[in-house]
């Protein structure tokens, strides 16, 4: 995307999101548009109430105030239409801060980086590589699925992208224009809770433990990606826990993600990671301090 397209994204979605704010103060009635309150029960509760009471054939869930590319539900839109056999159409994101600045790690999906299409699910369980307010779903098969574990307090969406990709094909539309603008948030939920490894451990034990992904593969691959499942999360954990310069905690969960699943990549992402923490300076977007971020 070049800089005046960038400039020309950035004004539409500024005043999509003013209008839409406008819109809910003023109250202003529509027959497309239902506002559904409840309890605070927790983002899965809230995702499922609307998953409940959605009307149309396919579902986008938005949170917060992040914010949709104009174009982003009709091309989604048509890319299930195009695929009968696909549950879910995914795009890319851009992640800005809370006050719209874009992001040192700019687009969450980089031209070039790898979209899976078709059978997704080997690489979804071995990284979440989707975000909620980029991806469209079939609304019927999430009520199958009975939408989201609501136990869950990290890792929720993760698990139901995996129980999706069980059940059909995900197809990526392009990286151009993005889908949304993610905004990212310091203190985050999901922030907090990702440096304790206990905390990864329901969702991961969801998965492990769940019969109707496990028939989708024979049982020697089965335990190799079990053992990949873990790493992943036990990585994730350090690299939260390296961000916070936790660096004891960081190293020792880290060395138990190489120790399940050696990749040259994680052997690398270490080795940066180290001279990060000797220079005090972060080297790689991925293992960025997040007190740079304020």
């Amino acid at each position: 995307m070049t800089s005046q397209e960038t400039e020309r994204l950035d004004g539409v979605m500024t005043r999509e999101g003013s209008r839409l704010r406008n819109f809910i103060r003023r109250r202003v009635a529509d027959p497309r548009i239902t506002v559904i309150r409840q309890p605070n029960r927790g983002v899965s509760s809230a995702r499922n109430a609307g998953l409940a009471n959605a009307s149309g054939t396919h579902l986008l869930f938005l949170d917060a105030d992040d914010m949709l590319h104009p174009l982003a539900l009709e091309r989604l839109s048509g890319a299930l239409d195009a695929s009968p056999r696909a549950v879910a159409a995914y795009g890319t994101a851009w992640l800005v801060f809370e006050d719209g600045r874009p992001y040192p790690q700019k687009a969450l999906h980089r031209r070039g980086a790898s979209h899976p299409s078709g059978n997704v699910l080997a690489r979804m369980m071995r990284e979440n590589v989707l975000l909620v307010g980029m991806t469209m779903l079939r609304t019927a098969i999430g009520r199958e699925l009975r939408g989201f574990d609501t136990r869950l307090r990290l890792g929720e969406d993760w698990e139901f992208w995996c129980r999706l990709a069980a059940r059909g094909e995900f197809r990526f539309i392009g990286t151009h224009p993005e889908v949304s603008r993610i905004r990212v948030r310091g203190g985050s939920a999901s922030g907090q809770l990702s440096h304790t490894w206990e905390n990864h451990l329901p969702a991961v034990q969801a998965i492990v433990s769940n019969p109707a992904l496990a028939a989708r593969f024979e049982r020697a691959e089965w335990r190799r990606l079990t053992r990949q499942v873990l790493a992943s999360h036990l990585w994730e954990a350090g690299r939260m826990n390296f961000s916070a310069r936790r660096y004891a905690e960081a190293r020792r969960l880290m060395l138990r993600a190489l120790a399940k699943d050696l990749t040259a990549k994680r052997l690398a992402l270490f080795a940066i990671a180290q001279a990060s923490q000797l220079l005090g300076v972060s080297l790689y977007p991925r293992l960025r301090f997040v007190d740079e971020d304020i």
